[in-house]
């Protein structure tokens, strides 16, 4: 249940900001009811992730590619990208299980090429695997597909973590790396997906008494959330720059893509304001992806989409990654629609942007209340 949000009168027209809105309000959820089936199946996922340990990112290969491994195509690459999964797992699992995400998270911020301030993209051939079939080699393991991606939105996954689990003091132990990284990366945070990463360090400095940084963080937001009312923009960044592969003339003839990249890792806040100020837009694009895709919640689903390889049948986990927020956050899909989607299954072990879906659709059959995070809430 969504409770207290009213749409603005007029989404149409421009509109003025309400910028503390997005800055400091989070949607806390409680009063959950009819969804143990859902954080039993939560729990067991999370388990598997925790028992393998590092996990190495996952290769999408649905069809024969040789003789040349030249179109791998590897989704969750960007450093420290499981932990924004784990911190929405982290109130739905055991005492014990909440232990090992502490250590878990701990032990991935301790190595560079983990934490969300290492280098894009993670080594390929580093971790336990996360494809559940054999693999005799990590085909691909050297290409270089993708690697214009943004990687700054797994800066709001430390902020959440930090909020939902209570453990700030880990956080706060690796404020410099943080801060640098965000001072590095913060024009990648132009797109709907990396937009909460702005929001993720102004709650940080604010926590953490960093007056600087929370300025900078602020003042980039609200450069971002004006400019993104532009939905045309924001999908510029993604054909010239981020996602350019996806914008070539053999798959845009092909019809084979669903062109919502810049709604990948979008969080909550920026899904609000979609619902207040691009909804239009937005919207347009999001059904377009499930009316090319109505199965996008089906693991691989069967279709023929060049999103892995000419020779593929089948999708990457991104589309769920670009549809299932927004059916919660700009659609306002009801609990029995978001427990739909999850009759699919995971594509293999942390599959991030499923067991996102499958948290959401657990929260949505509880009460929610956009609260200011600035009283400090508890974890839960």
């Amino acid at each position: 249940m969504l409770g207290c949000w009213l749409p603005p009168a007029s989404r149409g027209l421009a509109q003025e900001i309400d910028f503390d809105r997005y800055a400091w309000e989070f949607p806390v959820v409680g009063n959950i009811k009819g969804a143990d089936d859902l954080v039993q199946e939560l729990r067991e996922e999370i388990q598997a992730v925790l028992d393998a340990g590092h996990l190495a990112p996952l290769n999408c290969r649905y069809g024969d590619l040789m003789p040349s491994p030249v179109e791998s195509h590897f989704v969750y690459q960007e450093p420290g990208r499981i932990i924004t999964t784990l911190a929405w797992a982290y109130p739905h699992l055991d005492a014990g299980q909440q232990a090992a995400v502490r250590r878990y998270v701990a032990a991935e911020l301790e190595d560079r090429r983990f934490a969300p301030w290492g280098e894009y993209p993670m080594p390929h051939d580093v971790g336990a695997r996360r494809e559940l079939h054999p693999m005799d080699r990590v085909w691909g393991a050297d290409v270089k597909f993708g690697m214009n991606r943004p990687a700054l939105h797994t800066l709001y996954g430390l902020w959440l973590y930090g909020f939902r689990s209570g453990d700030r003091a880990l956080v706060q132990s690796r404020w410099p790396e943080i801060r640098m990284a965000y001072t590095r990366r913060a024009s990648q945070g132009n797109l709907y997906g990396t937009m909460g990463a702005h929001i993720a360090m102004a709650r940080l400095a604010e926590k953490f008494h960093d007056a600087e940084i929370r300025g900078e963080a602020l003042g980039n937001l609200s450069a971002q959330l004006q400019a993104g009312t532009n939905f045309a923009t924001v999908e510029n960044l993604c054909r010239s720059g981020y996602y350019r592969e996806y914008y070539t003339p053999r798959t845009a003839n092909a019809r084979a893509l669903y062109h919502g990249e810049m709604f990948l890792n979008i969080s909550p806040e920026i899904g609000r304001y979609l619902h207040d100020h691009v909804h239009d837009a937005a919207l347009r694009r999001h059904e377009e992806g499930k009316r090319r895709f109505p199965l996008w919640w089906l693991v691989q689903a069967p279709y023929f989409c060049r999103w892995t390889g000419d020779e593929s049948v089948g999708l990457s986990p991104e589309a769920v990654g670009m549809i299932a927020p927004l059916e919660r956050w700009l659609v306002l899909a009801d609990a029995a629609t978001l427990r739909g989607y999850t009759r699919s299954v995971p594509t293999g072990k942390g599959d991030c942007y499923w067991l996102e879906m499958l948290v959401q659709a657990i929260e949505a059959h509880g009460t929610l209340q956009w609260t200011d995070v600035r009283n400090d809430l508890p974890a839960r």
